[in-house]
């Protein structure tokens, strides 16, 4: 009989999936992955087969419809997704004793606090995207079930893949004029930084419940678009501003979104460092 595997993981394709994959290979763990095309989450008979398959210790939930603006457009489908499929997979982990963590986002916050959101805070999503992954919270944590976790992180960024540091670089480079919003507020993630707290959690068998990931600092998206460019060596180059209001996207997003992330770091013993020096590693080994 093969030996149970440790995680499975949704979402392997994206940037997020792929790293952890990398991450739990090198510490030895045995793990599986699934991306959307081979495993529909809202496919609630494909999910309680494809876990009842496996049996692993814990699934790491990393799949997600992140189009936020698509998501305003379609919420039903987002709700599918990002909620009703998060629930599918809670009841199938339930049913085959396996331990959960669902990745979730700061969108589940109106951005109107002041100062950094506890993992208690309010939540108050404005935008379907945020409703719908709040709806995938719910599903998790309804079962107050030990080993389930939800972990909400925020402008995450890392190796492959579409993100923002290599969005700024890419029209960079072309000579296209930069503007970036300067109103909206947040905390920088590396994807390896952040893989490395998700198998952190896991591993530490920490009380179940809701876990803020994040690199340390704060910034606005002008800000980290202005550092961005001068780790490239581009920092002679101008980045004009504006305001959220102005970039007229069809979802809004939170104004102030920083994550406090003390209760994690109370688990792992110290914090993910901070989000210039995760910078400065993405940018040596993606080179964008």
């Amino acid at each position: 009989m093969m030996a149970r595997l440790d995680y499975l993981v949704t979402g392997s394709n994206g940037q997020l999936g792929r790293v952890l994959l990398q991450l739990l290979a090198q510490r030895g763990l045995r793990a599986a992955g699934s991306n959307h095309q081979q495993l529909a989450v809202e496919d609630q008979d494909a999910v309680r087969k494809w876990v009842g398959h496996h049996r692993p210790r814990f699934v790491l939930h990393c799949g997600a419809w992140t189009d936020v603006d698509g998501c305003e457009r379609d919420p039903a489908r987002a709700d599918r997704i990002n909620g009703h499929g998060t629930g599918y997979l809670a009841e199938s982990c339930v049913g085959n004793d396996c331990g959960l963590l669902y990745v979730s986002t700061d969108f589940v916050f109106d951005g109107r606090a002041s100062t950094p959101y506890a993992v208690d805070a309010v939540v108050a999503p404005l935008s379907a995207y945020g409703r719908s992954k709040l709806l995938g919270e719910q599903a998790v944590l309804r079962h107050d079930r030990a080993g389930f976790y939800v972990l909400r992180t925020s402008w995450v960024f890392g190796p492959g893949g579409k993100n923002f540091p290599r969005a700024i670089l890419d029209r960079a480079r072309s000579g296209q004029p930069l503007a970036v919003v300067t109103d909206q507020l947040g905390r920088p993630t590396l994807t390896r930084d952040l893989a490395a707290a998700v198998v952190d959690l896991c591993e530490s068998q920490a009380a179940a419940g809701v876990y803020h990931a994040a690199n340390e600092g704060q910034c606005s998206w002008h800000q980290f678009a202005t550092e961005i460019l001068q780790h490239a060596g581009l920092g002679h180059l101008a980045i004009g501003t504006m305001t959220a209001a102005e970039l007229a996207r069809p979802a809004p997003r939170p104004a102030y979104s920083v994550l406090d992330t003390h209760k994690l770091t109370a688990v792992r013993g110290q914090p993910l460092p901070h989000y210039l020096d995760a910078l400065s590693r993405y940018l040596k080994e993606e080179r964008p």
